[in-house]
């Protein structure tokens, strides 16, 4: 099957690309995604489909076959408040927003899956299901983010397995593909936090409780976390991202505002992580200060399945060149595809787009070679297939 496969997915190419193209020129964000929304369903119906809309919200699921075994294909669909600076025909049309992650290929590449599958649901031995999933680059103001929204209306029922890609166009050579058994990606936490003092003139600072030397007493604390409190050996990191206080030169303010991110692999390293950046915080109450410190918790670390690694490998093997197969691509990066295989066994995976001249991620330049994208559509669509096989073969 699997050069069927190969050649369908060359032969649906240049569609991949105007959709994608479509998608990039129509961007939309997390749980906004209206417009991006009514565009699959189209083409879905298009290929014969029921899709089911308003799942997590503004997500979309469809399926080719029945019964067991089950596997999910997962593709993200928002896109990023950031302005489009690319001078090209399809630059985004929606002033501040821009697809600068490569979402619009992954709706794309799953596009050209469902309509390479809907013309052989004959040979299909149990369900492929199509997630279409909102909201993969942020929370709302409840904390939910498109992954549990759609497990949360039951996008998950009766799935036994799921897979998701994303295309890499940073230094991640076109057509290559990366992934590893274990840790993937990182779980990812956010923190806000008020620091409060006493205000006072600047000239006569004993009289108040400074805030801003508070903060730069607990920004020290924090940076020592990773370096003296977590094994060197466990990847983590904690960031400041925002600091907020004060609003005249000689005035010393009375609360300083602070946000951050927290970042881990291990569950155990991110409960040490919290608790020490509690401790951290509690240091202002030995200089009269005090603070509320609020950790949000968000996806957990993307653990790939061991065995869907060695499969999605075999496939790798049988369409690329021994050199575009690549081990790795751990980094600390945030993944809500994590949220569905604390459910299910899943594997993810990088798909090389890499221009000669790279464009990194979540730029407003952002852009990738699309002349590779056929071969997120065959991996995706060949790994489906044997891993319904397989199962069969099991029982």
């Amino acid at each position: 099957m699997s050069k069927q496969i190969l050649d369908k997915s060359k032969e649906l190419s240049e569609q991949i690309i105007a959709w994608r193209r479509y998608l990039h020129k129509h961007p939309e964000l997390g749980f906004k995604e209206i417009g991006t929304a009514k565009f699959i369903e189209e083409q879905l119906i298009s290929f014969g489909l029921k899709p089911r809309t308003g799942i997590g919200k503004t997500g979309i699921i469809a399926s080719v076959g029945s019964g067991k075994p089950c596997i999910a294909l997962r593709a993200d669909m928002d896109a990023l408040p950031i302005q489009d600076s690319k001078e090209v025909s399809y630059a985004s049309q929606n002033a501040g927003v821009c697809h600068a992650c490569g979402h619009d290929a992954h709706v794309a590449m799953l596009l050209g899956v469902a309509k390479i599958l809907s013309g052989i649901q004959d040979q299909i031995s149990g369900e492929i299901r199509f997630l279409f999933q909102p909201f993969e680059e942020g929370q709302d103001a409840t904390g939910l983010g498109g992954a549990k929204a759609m497990i949360k209306d039951g996008a998950l029922e009766g799935v036994d397995a799921i897979l998701g890609q994303h295309v890499h166009g940073g230094d991640l050579e076109a057509g290559c593909f990366q992934v590893k058994t274990g840790y993937f990606s990182a779980a990812v936490d956010t923190f806000k936090a008020t620091i409060f003092g006493k205000g006072c003139h600047g000239a006569y600072p004993h009289f108040g409780i400074d805030p801003i030397f508070l903060t730069a007493q607990v920004i020290n604390f924090v940076q020592g976390i990773i370096s003296r409190k977590i094994d060197p050996l466990e990847p983590s990191v904690v960031s400041f991202g925002k600091i907020q206080g004060g609003s005249a030169p000689n005035v010393i303010p009375e609360e300083v505002k602070l946000e951050g991110t927290i970042r881990s692999l291990n569950p155990e390293i991110r409960k040490q992580i919290k608790l020490n950046l509690e401790k951290a915080f509690q240091s202002v109450e030995s200089f009269g200060g005090s603070y509320q410190l609020d950790i949000m918790e968000g996806s957990s670390s993307i653990d790939n399945d061991t065995d869907l690694v060695a499969l999605l490998q075999q496939v790798a093997s049988d369409f690329l060149p021994k050199d575009k197969i690549l081990t790795g691509g751990l980094g600390m990066g945030a993944e809500d595809f994590a949220d569905f295989m604390a459910i299910v066994p899943g594997a993810f995976y990088y798909l090389g787009v890499g221009l000669e001249s790279p464009k990194e991620h979540h730029a407003s330049d952002f852009d990738l070679d699309e002349s590779v994208l056929y071969l997120g559509t065959a991996l995706l669509t060949e790994t489906a297939l044997r891993y319904l096989k397989s199962k069969k073969n099991e029982n």
